[in-house]
């Protein structure tokens, strides 16, 4: 009973896109708990002087490009409507990118709820990611049922140089 009268209240106080916000933000979070997420950890993986190297230098910045980029997207299919003018693949490499910038991982269940799309097209969509060498899949140490997916060096100079051309 008392969860039934959760639901309601939820329902009658929440929009459908509020929840599915709510669920993602919670999913970011038990992504965070699975990897022991610390920042004194988070260091420099390219060489110097290289585009990979600009690009992480910059990608607090641009993980802000990304997050507004994810706003305007979302406007776009609340006004028009996902299931016609949506971009599920970029609305996850636009997350992956964001979480690149803060040093942390993002299960596929995350990135299925961010693309808002059925988990199958979803997995479809991250293979094909996989295959362009934009993405790679790591299974969480803590639960061998999460698998994570990161920016590869080639997906985040990718990613990085398209905000970078949005932010000017």
């Amino acid at each position: 009973m008392e969860f039934e009268k959760l639901l309601k209240g939820l329902e009658s106080n929440f929009s459908s896109a509020s929840l599915r916000d709510l669920a993602a933000t919670i999913l970011r979070l038990a992504d965070s708990i699975d990897q022991d997420c610390n920042s004194e950890h988070v260091r420099s993986t390219y060489p110097m002087f290289s585009r990979a190297a600009r690009i992480e230098r910059n990608a607090m910045q641009l993980g802000v490009v990304a997050a507004k980029e994810q706003s305007r997207a979302k406007v776009r299919d609340d006004a028009i409507g996902p299931d016609i003018i949506g971009i599920p693949a970029w609305n996850m490499l636009l997350e992956l990118f964001r979480q690149f910038a803060g040093g942390a991982k993002v299960s596929t269940k995350s990135l299925q709820l961010i693309a808002g799309c059925p988990e199958t097209t979803a997995l479809r969509i991250i293979d094909r990611l996989e295959q362009r060498g934009l993405v790679i899949r790591t299974q969480s140490a803590a639960d061998r049922r999460v698998t994570f997916i990161n920016l590869t060096r080639e997906g985040v100079v990718t990613v990085g140089l398209v905000l970078e051309r949005l932010s000017d």
